[in-house]
């Protein structure tokens, strides 16, 4: 339904619109149907779908979830007990448009994410979150190697114990092992439609592709050989002590293959070597990680990539916030 407001003569002889307390001004829309939007939204997640069903438009929806995000956003106010996070890129549009994501690792929330990786992108993250140049307060940051990332942390939080947890860990050598591929599967037809193959754990292949695998290991190819210095890699976090001995005789077994693509993660590894041992000695679990990692990928991909940060920005928070919502600010 569509109507206007009455309108009357103030005193001074002017026309005024009366004051209501069931809907925000100059919004078009109640506080129920903003509530009924929202909660409908957090079911659908398809902001034209939620349109359609409200009767209404998708500017309408969005103008909801934006207002219902800044609201809710001043509502909890500064954040200042942060002390096991995470700190993630994810490219949200075509042409390599990035955002730093921060999450809050004891509550599993998007805290706030800003547009860019770089250092002054993250020093500007934290400080829109709190106010404070310094973190004094953090103590663990879940991050991969990226430098940015890890320059911003050492002098905002020197404090901070750096983590780089499993799954960006063996991303690295998973990637190693399908540049092999491709380079290898140049010589030999075995390799030839078989990226998942040489990607999964063992106990995911079908028995086709177990039989592919094992056919790969009696040839000798590299791309076997690459798989093989990953699952050595995940066995150092199954350790409790002489992790950093094991590491050298894991890494001393991959360089004696000789296959580049692995020898460059290596070099990455020592590079960020403590990062890593961190992340075996306090058994810093991924799975939260990429969890939230996922939640956040199936929004983009539903949205099929977001024209611009801000949208990006809104979405993400609507959904992985823990932001309480509430009808009447809206």
């Amino acid at each position: 339904m569509v109507c206007s407001l009455p309108r009357y003569l103030s005193e001074d002889g002017k026309p005024k619109v009366i004051d209501i307390h069931f809907a925000p001004k100059y919004k078009g829309y109640t506080h129920l149907f903003a509530a009924k939007v929202i909660e409908t939204l957090h079911k659908v997640k398809v902001q034209n779908t939620v349109a359609e069903l409200m009767h209404t438009t998708p500017y309408m929806i969005r103008s909801i979830m934006e207002s219902a995000v800044e609201k809710a956003l001043l509502e909890r106010g500064e954040v200042n007990d942060l002390e096991d996070i995470s700190l993630d890129e994810k490219a949200y549009a075509y042409g390599h448009k990035y955002a730093t994501i921060l999450i809050d690792s004891d509550k599993n929330c998007v805290v706030e994410m800003t547009e860019g990786r770089k250092e002054k992108n993250v020093k500007a993250l934290f400080f829109s979150v709190n106010s404070q140049e310094k973190q004094p307060s953090l103590k663990r940051v879940n991050m991969d190697m990226w430098k940015p990332y890890m320059n911003a942390i050492k002098d905002i939080a020197p404090q901070a114990m750096i983590v780089h947890d499993k799954f960006h860990l063996f991303k690295k050598l998973s990637e190693a092992i399908d540049k092999t591929r491709r380079k290898e599967v140049k010589e030999t037809e075995l390799l030839k439609g078989q990226k998942y193959t040489v990607l999964k754990n063992e106990e995911n292949r079908t028995e086709e592709q177990q039989r592919a695998f094992e056919q790969m290991l009696s040839e000798n190819l590299l791309t076997a050989k690459a798989w093989q210095i990953r699952e050595n890699f995940k066995y150092l976090f199954s350790l409790k002590d002489g992790i950093a001995i094991n590491y050298e005789l894991w890494k001393n077994n991959a360089i004696s293959q000789s296959i580049t693509a692995v020898n460059e993660v290596i070099k990455t590894f020592d590079n960020h070597l403590q990062g890593i041992i961190n992340a075996i000695v306090t058994q810093t679990s991924s799975g939260k990680h990429e969890n939230m990692n996922g939640k956040i990928q199936s929004v983009i991909s539903k949205a099929r990539g977001f024209l611009n940060f801000e949208r990006f920005r809104i979405n993400t928070l609507f959904y992985f916030g823990n932001l309480k919502f509430s009808s009447q600010k809206i």
